[in-house]
């Protein structure tokens, strides 16, 4: 009895994961998760073949591949690339890379691809993605490596690392940009009630 239910469960899985793919057939990710094997060599000749044959440092090649073109984007190796809040058909919001590589290839378009997605990101429609100053943008969404400056003041995308603050709490956030403060040193108020810098 539990092997029937195996079975019944396991097509109804396929048949769930078919119809999200013939629903959302745009795949954003590394490649190699749906590329298959029997594929692969031929996937990465191609790709080397066209490789560096772009202005942009970040664009690895321009391949056509079963009659699509595929831009494929690199990034300084393998990772994963998260979007806080992106909205995607299959609920992910980060892609994992692991041969260094990342593109949009639309699913059904190609003869076979791997039949388990368990790495990706899936749309409806094509999305826009692509890489800037080494931050991926995903339908012009930064991944979550890097954050806009507290409050816009300077407009400027920085890591964590460059975030600025008040040792005293009492100024606004800020880079090395915009950030200012000007709390005394002895008492650590804003407005000075120690009369030091009076």
């Amino acid at each position: 009895m539990k092997n029937i239910i195996d079975k019944i469960s396991a097509h109804l899985r396929q048949r769930m994961h078919d119809q999200v793919i013939a629903a959302a057939p745009w795949y954003v990710g590394d490649p190699c998760y749906i590329i298959p094997d029997d594929d692969w060599g031929e996937f990465c000749d191609l790709t080397y073949k066209h490789s560096k044959r772009s202005k942009s440092m970040h664009i690895d090649s321009v391949i056509d591949w079963h009659g699509q073109k595929i831009t494929v984007w690199t990034n300084g190796g393998d990772g994963t690339w998260s979007f806080h809040g992106l909205e995607s058909a299959n609920g992910k919001t980060s892609f994992g890379v692991d041969a260094g590589i990342f593109c949009v290839i639309n699913l059904n378009k190609l003869p076979s691809h791997q039949t388990e997605i368990n790495d990706g990101i899936l749309f409806e429609t094509e999305p826009d993605l692509y890489v800037d100053d080494d931050i991926v943008y995903l339908n012009d969404q930064h991944d979550d490596s890097v954050q806009e400056c507290e409050g816009w003041r300077c407009r400027r995308i920085i890591t964590p690392d460059e975030a600025l603050c008040c040792q005293y709490g009492n100024c606004d956030e800020g880079c090395d940009t915009c950030f200012e403060c000007s709390c005394c040193e002895e008492c650590g108020e804003s407005e000075c009630v120690c009369g030091e810098e009076e």
